[in-house]
């Protein structure tokens, strides 16, 4: 008899010893927590988890990752607090989710999760983690990483439908279960961010700002390379880091930087995929002049805020204003120094880039001051404190939170200066 079936044949024990553990946990909560919540993040395999965990516990709180296995192929096991697979050994593993659902039941308060759930997500029980959360009085926040939410027919940009259709045809199938999960977080959580990824289809913000991704600054620390070569007098180092180059429209920067060899200038391109973290940490800092990041989806991922936090220009596609306009009116992306490019354009903005170092120079020094301001660690305990004052009744709304006249957070230090018009490079002889 398969474990699968084992679970189906025990789906009312469990569900009612889930309840169980969940009595138990709602008779211990105290309205003490409500001020230092227990904080877990989990249980997708995101770095981004590591980096917000480790911004609460430099805060104070108590806060850990516990996670699904994780990618070892560009991440290190010792970021993360609790993985499942070094968890519960003598347990087979279809049952391991639910010790992990249970501890976490008895041992945290709030839980940050994304559209996939928490470990029952693959379970029979993955419609009653919402219920028996509440019902434990347990806080739910929701931050969408990617695969988590993407209805493709809900996608406002084409584009990025037919990029997704590339590298991930077969959840094209899955819409259908993806859009049942959208609606079930939306209904059960106490806060969903989800940043500029909010505007296809989720239909639900409760803070708007262009990324909640952070990065530890003092691990990122700015290049110490001197940047004055043109392509000319000597060579310009572009680095660009796809997963799927498909999403990431990797063809379009080879092709681009082959034209621009061919007209004669020297360009180093290194692609770096299923590359260590801190490897290619190393590499910009030490080696890069220019990131591209990616040319199709309309935003960043945390590879851009590597780069600006490194201190080099860094190019993404931020050329669609049904996704930027709200960003700029109403939080802060014109403070965002990334270069904007599509597959279109990336041969003249990479032409203006390498041929122009102090522009190089003027747009790394803006990155880093951006990070600084709106990505550090710093930064994302400003997020989940307002964030969790929100959820437990100490404010009524946060919607208003980077609002760029009405928010304190932007106004709290000079704006981010830097060359750029709509995150795009402006002609001076025009």
């Amino acid at each position: 008899m398969s474990i699968r079936l084992i679970v189906y044949i025990l789906f009312i024990p469990l569900s009612l010893g889930l309840y169980i553990i969940a009595s138990i946990s709602r008779l211990k909560f105290s309205q003490n927590l409500i001020k230092s919540p227990r904080i877990v993040f989990g249980s997708a395999p995101i770095l981004n988890n590591v980096y917000w965990s480790k911004a609460m516990q430099k805060k104070g709180f108590f806060s850990e990752t516990f996670t699904f296995p994780i990618f070892d192929s560009i991440c290190n096991i010792n970021d993360w607090d609790n993985v499942l697979n070094k968890r519960y050994r003598f347990v087979p593993y279809k049952i391991r989710v639910y010790f992990a659902f249970a501890e976490s039941l008895l041992k945290y308060d709030v839980f940050i999760i994304s559209y996939r759930g928490f470990f029952l997500q693959r379970t029979p029980h993955r419609f009653l983690q919402g219920n028996i959360l509440r019902y434990a009085r347990k806080k739910i926040i929701v931050i969408p990483y990617g695969s988590d939410f993407f209805v493709y027919k809900n996608i406002r940009s084409t584009s990025w439908m037919h990029a997704l259709m590339i590298s991930y045809p077969l959840a094209s199938k899955t819409q259908n279960t993806v859009l049942d999960d959208v609606n079930y977080w939306n209904k059960h959580a106490d806060a969903v961010i989800p940043c500029i990824s909010g505007f296809d289809g989720i239909g639900r913000w409760d803070v708007l700002l262009p990324s909640a991704l952070m990065i530890d600054l003092e691990e990122w620390i700015s290049s110490k390379k001197e940047d004055l070569h043109d392509g000319k007098s000597g060579y310009v180092s572009i680095f660009h880091t796809p997963n799927h180059r498909g999403c990431k429209g990797t063809e379009f920067i080879i092709n681009a930087v082959d034209e621009l060899r061919n007209e004669g200038l020297k360009i180093d391109l290194q692609l770096l995929e299923k590359v260590q973290n801190e490897e290619v940490r190393d590499l910009l800092i030490n080696e890069a002049d220019i990131l591209v990041e990616q040319l199709i989806f309309t935003g960043h991922g945390l590879s851009g805020l590597e780069g600006m936090s490194v201190g080099i220009p860094t190019i993404s596609n931020l050329e669609d204003e049904t996704y930027t306009l709200p960003l700029r009116r109403w939080s802060f992306l014109d403070e965002c120094p990334l270069v904007s490019a599509t597959p279109e354009n990336i041969t003249d903005v990479l032409r203006k880039l390498i041929t122009n170092p102090k522009l190089r120079t003027d747009l790394g020094r803006a990155g880093r001051e951006y990070v600084e301001k709106y990505h550090g660690l710093d930064s994302a305990q400003y997020l989940f404190e307002n964030v969790f004052d929100y959820i437990y009744g100490k404010k009524d709304s946060i919607i208003n939170l980077y609002h760029p006249i009405l928010g304190e957070y932007p106004n709290r230090s000079p704006k981010i200066k830097h060359p750029l018009v709509n995150n795009r490079i402006v002609d001076e002889s025009s």
